[in-house]
């Protein structure tokens, strides 16, 4: 009974500590809405390749544009594009600060096996979001290669369209963690107290 006791508290600690957690996040953090471009690399023929050489080099070409996206070089060039639309006053003067804010702007993925990158660009303001995606893919289909060890042609095969709800924070994640800490808090606190009952 008394374990049974302290599961239920366990699950209901839990619960309190992933509303707070929630609470918390939605003051904290601002609600940014995402935008995601995919982009389809492509090595340049080369005599000799086969089509699985080819494909492993499409996917480190995508890698590693992956990483040269979030720096700040790369930013000078987005926000340099002119009509790009972006309102560059968004990004800080300071030079950590904004590294710090476009490496949360801008993520890029790679889909496994392929030379497909995915861009996502996040901000409180959808079209700036689509603005931001459109941009980086658009450098990225003009300039790519200054970043690419081997040439490739890059075609956009999904335009950036904004989110219809916000996806920073994550909220399903942040209360999943501040249920598991706040249960599991809770239910050592119960059985270290049951315990201490019997034995003191």
């Amino acid at each position: 009974m008394n374990y049974a006791r302290s599961l239920y508290t366990s699950v209901g600690s839990g619960l309190a500590v992933a509303v707070v957690a929630c609470l918390v996040a939605l003051v904290v953090f601002p609600l940014k809405y995402g935008a995601e471009a995919r982009l389809l690399i492509t090595p340049r023929a080369t005599p000799g390749v086969d089509p699985y050489t080819s494909s492993k080099a499409a996917e480190r070409i995508a890698q590693n544009l992956a990483e040269v996206v979030g720096t700040s070089q790369f930013f000078s060039r987005v926000i340099a594009v002119p009509g790009s639309g972006i309102d560059v006053s968004y990004f800080p003067t300071d030079e950590l600060q904004r590294r710090k804010l476009w490496s949360q702007t801008i993520d890029a993925s790679v889909t496994y096996n392929t030379g497909i990158l995915g861009i996502t660009a996040y901000h409180t303001n959808k079209a700036q979001a689509v603005a931001i995606a459109s941009t980086v893919a658009g450098v990225l289909g003009g300039t790519g290669n200054d970043f690419a060890v081997n040439a490739a042609d890059y075609r956009l095969i999904d335009s950036p369209v904004a989110s219809q709800y916000p996806q920073k924070p994550n909220f399903l994640a942040i209360a999943v963690a501040g249920f598991l800490l706040g249960g599991a808090v809770s239910f050592i606190y119960s059985l270290a107290h049951h315990k201490h009952g019997i034995f003191g």
